[in-house]
């Protein structure tokens, strides 16, 4: 069976579904030597599997690019479909060609934030999501979802059948892992970003979504209490942090910002961090938890929508307005050594429940279904 990926994120920073793709993208030649994989890239990107054919998208000089990618998705891509006689579309992020079905979808979802959570997003996103999500639906054969706490999200929001929906978890690169760092890496890592000996760490999009703000009142309440640890929060500014910059600004000696951090210094990161904080008011699936448990973080965060999937007894979890909660937790395992101990364990317990293994042979397994 020949399989089209829509591979576009490759190219972008969308940190989540992009990470999700590359996972698949690494990871799928070891698990399938049957079947005959294409994947939709633009043409400036260097991909060096020879297990993949490649569908490429030229450049359009004449047209934005977000205008010329729904042309080419309705118009073009069924074109490439019928030439290269695709059978089955895979797309981790939703769309799929509106026109000309003749081949099986098969879509991730990733989640229905905003219809969950539509204060956090413009109304233009919104509607334009409300437009094309129900379409994509439609058309799909079936739909991928993250967690048991989206399928149930996505259920409720688009009145879809549970039977259509399958869960199938994230999993974190084998990258992500327990290291023992050495005294010059850790001093090479530390110099090179700045980075305090003890810090509690954030990793994600700096939103709203993510409660910021949070973090804020957090930092305030230890520091009020003369516990002046410091907070290094890594990824770009998103969505509501501009009505936080100047509350930030005015406590610079708290935080340290890492904008650009390559994923093997992360990985570091993630092993010099005392503490991981993730206090969002909501995720699909909440990656960077995996990733910070695969490395022993002990973990402390929201009690909300798939977190207690994702952590479940490997850190402490609690309603995402508690301030005074995390604050008390993040101050107990910096100062109770043997909790700190357990609550890692316990961590790199959790993420060995998520494997390459059980997402791919499922999807695998999902694509022969419409053999």
């Amino acid at each position: 069976m020949k399989i089209a990926i829509d591979a576009r994120l490759l190219s972008t920073k969308i940190r989540g579904t992009a990470r999700y793709l590359q996972n698949i993208f690494n990871a799928l030649p070891l698990f399938d030597k049957q079947n005959e994989y294409y994947l939709i890239i633009y043409e400036d990107i260097d991909i060096k599997n020879d297990f993949y054919k490649k569908i490429t998208i030229k450049k359009n000089l004449f047209f934005p690019r977000q205008i010329y990618e729904h042309f080419w998705l309705n118009f073009i891509l069924p074109l490439e479909i019928k030439k290269n006689r695709i059978d089955l579309f895979f797309t981790p992020y939703i769309f799929v060609p509106l026109f000309f079905k003749r081949w099986k979808n098969v879509i991730t979802i990733h989640d229905a934030l905003t219809k969950s959570c539509p204060q956090f997003y413009t109304f233009h996103y919104r509607k334009y999501l409300d437009f094309f999500v129900p379409k994509s639906i439609s058309l799909s054969d079936s739909i991928i979802t993250i967690s048991n706490s989206a399928k149930k999200e996505l259920m409720k929001y688009y009145n879809l059948n549970g039977d259509k929906i399958k869960v199938l978890y994230h999993w974190s690169d084998s990258k992500f892992r327990q290291l023992v760092v050495s005294s010059e890496e850790r001093n090479k890592i530390k110099q090179k970003y700045n980075l305090p000996e003890k810090f509690v760490l954030f990793v994600s999009v700096l939103e709203e979504r993510k409660n910021i703000r949070g973090i804020l009142k957090i930092s305030d309440i230890l520091w009020k209490d003369n516990f002046k640890i410091k907070f290094v929060l890594v990824g770009r500014k998103g969505f509501g942090y501009d009505k936080l910059e100047n509350d930030f600004n005015k406590r610079e000696e708290r935080f340290l910002f890492l904008n650009q951090v390559n994923d093997e210094d992360l990985v570091i990161i993630y092993n010099l961090a005392t503490v991981f904080l993730f206090p969002t008011f909501y995720e699909g699936f909440g990656l960077p938890l995996l990733e910070a448990m695969s490395c022993g973080l002990p973990i402390v965060a929201s009690d909300n929508s798939s977190i207690p999937e994702v952590v479940g007894d490997a850190g402490f979890l609690g309603n995402s307005d508690d301030y005074k909660y995390f604050a008390e937790c993040i101050k107990n395992l910096f100062e109770n050594p043997e909790l700190h101990s357990k609550l890692s364990g316990m961590s790199l317990i959790q993420a060995k429940k998520f494997s390459a293994e059980a997402h791919l042979s499922e999807l695998i397994n999902i694509f022969n279904s419409f053999k």
